[in-house]
């Protein structure tokens, strides 16, 4: 079903519930014809518990599914909430590394983090990524592991930003495997398939005022295709008009432009006998 995000939303709303009514009305008006008058001798008291087996069965899993995809929507904007805030926790724990390391590290995120606003997220409307994302994240990730350490104070800051650099890469490709992970083809066919059973059924379920029966009909042909609606356009997060956007990517990139991190004090040794201020004194 990608193709639904090719087109904008408020077509796919007008296709999928105009279309299921169209449908469900137009198969109403045959099976009431003159044609096929027999339907009408149909015993409500048969139809209806079948009729309401198949309704219960259809809600049942329309609901299962509109969870599952909310569910995987909500996810998908906390991993790229996570991805944010490490790639930022990255950017001020770098503060402590030595120049011109730092200011090094500091412009290969701020590369990363653009290079994924302005080009990595347009092209995961299509279900595509960014090469250039890819290669700026490994970047990162290289310039920390070169770090040679003379420090345990140092050999911590550099563990400690290897863990937020991998953090945020696999933050990156799990929202990379959002975008490629949807729904079945086949259990669209069973849920399309048990929708088009559903609206059958009514039909054998005669109601003498014909204007009253197709109004109805046309009803839960359009409440099937708003569902419809909700799980297509929420199955793949990053594509569609429901895109989520890269807005917690944007506030970092701001932060990091306008409250640039300061440069920190020189951690010292308590034995190494050497103060910010100056050398020690010797009590006499």
């Amino acid at each position: 079903m990608t193709w639904v995000y090719s087109i904008p939303a408020w077509l796919v709303c007008i296709l999928f519930i105009g279309g299921m009514s169209a449908l469900a009305v137009a198969g109403l008006l045959l099976a009431r014809s003159p044609h096929t008058g027999k339907f009408r001798s149909a015993s409500n008291d048969f139809a209806g518990p079948i009729m309401a087996t198949l309704g219960t069965i259809l809600a049942v899993m329309l609901s299962f599914m509109v969870v599952t995809v909310w569910q995987e929507y909500d996810q998908s904007a906390q991993l790229v909430q996570t991805e944010a805030d490490e790639i930022s926790n990255l950017y001020h724990e770098v503060s402590v590394f030595p120049q011109p390391l730092r200011n090094q590290i500091h412009a290969s995120i701020e590369h990363y983090v653009d290079v994924v606003i302005d080009r990595e997220w347009p092209l995961m409307r299509n279900g595509r990524s960014s090469a250039i994302a890819h290669r700026a994240a490994y970047n990162v990730a290289a310039l920390i592991e070169a770090y040679n350490p003379r420090s345990l104070g140092q050999q911590t800051a550099q563990a400690d930003a290897l863990l937020h650099a991998h953090a945020f890469m696999d933050a990156r490709g799990n929202r990379l495997y959002q975008n490629q992970e949807s729904v079945p083809p086949l259990l669209w066919v069973v849920m399309i398939f048990i929708a088009v059973v559903t609206l059958g059924s009514s039909y054998f379920f005669y109601v003498e005022d014909v204007r009253a029966h197709l109004l109805m009909t046309a009803a839960v042909g359009a409440v099937i295709g708003a569902i419809f609606v909700v799980i297509a356009e929420l199955d793949l997060p990053f594509r569609g008009d429901l895109q989520i956007p890269p807005s917690a990517f944007t506030h970092d990139y701001t932060t990091f432009l306008d409250d640039p991190v300061p440069t920190p004090t020189p951690r010292v040794s308590p034995s190494s006998g050497y103060s910010p201020s100056g050398p020690k004194s010797t009590p006499r």
